[in-house]
């Protein structure tokens, strides 16, 4: 089983959205967690001029260290035992408390350094972050840390829930920074959200609020499509990510069950239809290693039966190609499906280059 990585896909949906982010007067920060930061697609976006790069792993950002030059942003805030590491590798820390902000600046200060901080605000996704009520005094508060520097607002909108956001969610981030701008004095230079594949629609068309210049995007240039829905975005590619597995077994069998079913191992319910004797391909890739329900069989007439942890069985029988034990069969990968592949260290990365 293996992942394969087309980079002229990956460099082609940059290219778009970087268009995207300039005409609508946004810096775009390129969240590569979905990806686990792969050497190569940092490297081409640092290629592409990248200015940030975001990240949730700690030991992700230190080896974005060593080889990206732009700025690190921490896009959550780090547990307490990765406080020190985080400081060592990002630049920039989003933090959702003045808890969190109180610890890193007792870090930063024994350490000798500053922290950037972007305190979160939760606008309605009931995610992370101060409710607006309650910014002034967050922000009050931070402001008297030692070690800190408060630099931006921030919200995140749509990973959770299936929340819809709109221009509004954004709008009252806006009005919510020029409040605590009244009532403090401290101005803020980033306003920043995300999730990027629902917000970079907002931004195409011209309708992101004045104010909103920071856009967190991750899955939107990784596989072009808004999670959980699969929408895909105009003008991206949504197969620059493949999941090849190799069939281990091909046999003609019964399409029932010849006992009564409940739920699989993972809690789902498959429903069976009785369509005869059927080809079942076996496949070398389970649970473990991908989201095999979100994954979209790239041959004609195969399709996903279900899956356990280790093997995924899909029926062939309508599909035209000469299927044998050995076979490939390839599958396209929405966002949560690559996002297990690319973190398994079962799963080969095979990387296509990128021709320009």
């Amino acid at each position: 089983m293996e992942v394969l990585i087309d980079l002229a896909k990956v460099d082609h949906n940059i290219a778009v959205i970087q268009e995207i982010c300039h005409h609508a007067s946004v810096q775009a920060v390129w969240v590569t967690k979905g990806c686990h930061s792969h050497p190569a697609v940092v490297e081409l976006l640092a290629s592409r001029g990248a200015a940030v790069v975001g990240e949730v792993y700690p030991a992700n950002l230190r080896r974005l260290r060593e080889s990206f030059t732009g700025e690190l942003l921490l896009i959550q805030p780090p547990s307490r035992s990765q406080i020190d590491a985080t400081l060592a590798a990002a630049d920039i820390i989003l933090v959702a408390s003045v808890d969190n902000a109180v610890a890193l600046s007792q870090a930063a200060r024994s350490g000798g350094g500053r922290a950037r901080l972007i305190l979160m605000v939760d606008v309605g996704n009931l995610r992370e972050g101060v409710l607006p009520d309650a910014v002034t005094g967050a922000v009050t508060r931070i402001r008297k840390l030692p070690a800190v520097d408060l630099i931006g607002l921030g919200t995140s909108v749509g990973c959770y829930g299936g929340y819809l956001a709109d221009a509004g969610d954004l709008r009252r981030l806006v009005q919510v920074a020029t409040t605590v701008t009244l009532a403090t004095g401290h101005r803020f230079q980033t306003l920043s959200v995300g999730s990027g594949t629902m917000l970079l629609e907002l931004a195409a068309a011209g309708d992101l609020p004045p104010g909103i210049n920071q856009l967190r995007i991750g899955a939107a240039f990784l596989v072009g499509d808004r999670p959980p829905t699969g929408k895909a975005l105009p003008g991206l590619y949504q197969d620059a990510f493949v999941m090849r597995g190799e069939i281990l077994e091909l046999a003609r069998k019964p399409s029932l069950p010849q006992a009564p079913t409940g739920t699989d191992a993972f809690g789902r319910t498959v429903a069976f239809e009785d369509l005869g004797e059927r080809n079942r391909a076996l496949v070398d890739f389970g649970m473990t290693d991908v989201d095999v329900y979100a994954l979209t069989p790239r041959s004609q007439g195969v399709r996903i039966l279900g899956a356990t942890s280790n093997y995924t069985i899909c029926d062939v029988t309508d599909c035209p190609e000469r299927l044998t034990v050995g076979s490939k069969l390839d599958f396209r990968m929405a966002y949560s499906a690559m996002v297990r592949a690319m973190a398994s260290p079962h799963t080969e990365k095979t990387v296509l280059p990128a021709a320009r």
